[in-house]
C-alpha cells in the first residue's frame, strides 16, 4: 500500500516537474526563437531535420506514457 502511494507521487512530481518546465520554455524561450530564426531557416528544414523533430516529440509522449502506466 505504502508502495503504491509513493509511486503514483513520484509519477505526480515528475509530470508537475515536466509541466512546469514546458510552461517555463513557452513563456521565456519561445519569444525569442522567430527573432533567432528567421523563417528561411524554418522553411529550409532537409527530411533529417523533420525527422529528428518527429523524433523528438514521440521520445516525449513515450515518456510520458511510460510513467503513467501500471
Amino acid at each position: 500500500m505504502l508502495l503504491k502511494w509513493v509511486r503514483e507521487w513520484f509519477i505526480l512530481s515528475t509530470l508537475l516537474i515536466l509541466g512546469m518546465g514546458l510552461i517555463f520554455v513557452l513563456w521565456a524561450i519561445w519569444p525569442l526563437l522567430p527573432n533567432r530564426l528567421p523563417a528561411e531557416v524554418l522553411a529550409s528544414l532537409d527530411p533529417e531535420g523533420v525527422l529528428a523533430m518527429g523524433l523528438l516529440i514521440v521520445v516525449t509522449l513515450g515518456f510520458g506514457k511510460l510513467l503513467t502506466s501500471k
